[in-house]
């Protein structure tokens, strides 16, 4: 009913908004968390202060919804986006930490040098559903964008950070891989460079030889 009252009369239903984000009832406090990403469509940054202020509740149903709802920041702006993403990373609720999770992906392509220090905080936070989805980007990044990768391990390491939940599937992917980059932070070797894969220029002619059908798939997988 909120979501279309202000469709009808967006100032009408911003200051019914507000009304009811002022009721102490806590049912009306988490229905309205519950509402906030409609919200952030219909009010767009007039829904900002809602939930900043519900991110300050004591409430954790509250603070479950209003946290799953930070993504819709990153539509109005990312930095202040990817500030909110810092702040809550330290938060003591285990539930918000992990809402954080879904974020990770986005906010390392929009700032992958991490200048907030966002892997950093969660990654020493130790909570294993958190840990688990970093652990996956990581390898990811080490692939794709090995410069972003030095940077971040090299910052876990140097606050020593247990790494070897991420040297394990390592390990295992890419063995020669990993002992480079241990040796690397150790101060035994270069720093590993990123993979050159040669790139087929077309000659405007068929092959002579087709690749096997599991290999083309697999190619274009890559």
């Amino acid at each position: 009913c909120l979501a279309k009252a202000i469709e009808a009369d967006r100032d009408f239903g911003h200051q019914l908004a507000l009304r009811l984000h002022e009721r102490d009832e806590i049912l009306v406090r988490r229905a309205m968390a519950d509402v906030l990403t409609r919200l952030f469509r219909r009010l767009t940054w007039d829904a900002l202060p809602l939930l900043d202020d519900m991110l300050k509740s004591d409430d954790e149903g509250v603070l479950a919804a209003a946290s799953a709802t930070v993504g819709d920041v990153k539509y109005l702006d990312k930095d202040q986006w990817a500030d909110r993403l810092r702040q809550l990373c330290n938060h003591p609720l285990a539930i918000v930490r992990r809402n954080l999770v879904p974020n990770l992906r986005e906010y390392i392509e929009f700032d992958p040098a991490d200048s907030r220090g966002l892997f950093h905080e969660l990654w020493k936070d130790g909570d294993e559903v958190v840990r688990t989805r970093l652990r996956e980007l990581l390898l990811r990044m080490e692939e794709v964008s090995p410069e972003h990768f030095a940077s971040q391990v090299k910052a876990l390491h140097e606050a020593d950070a247990n790494l070897e939940p991420l040297w394990e599937p390592l390990s295992l992917r890419r063995a020669e891989r990993c002992a480079q980059w241990k040796a690397w932070l150790a101060g035994e070797g270069d720093r590993p460079q990123g993979d050159q894969r040669p790139v087929h220029v077309s000659q405007m002619e068929a092959p002579e030889d087709l690749p096997a059908l599991d290999d083309a798939l697999e190619s274009l997988d890559e």
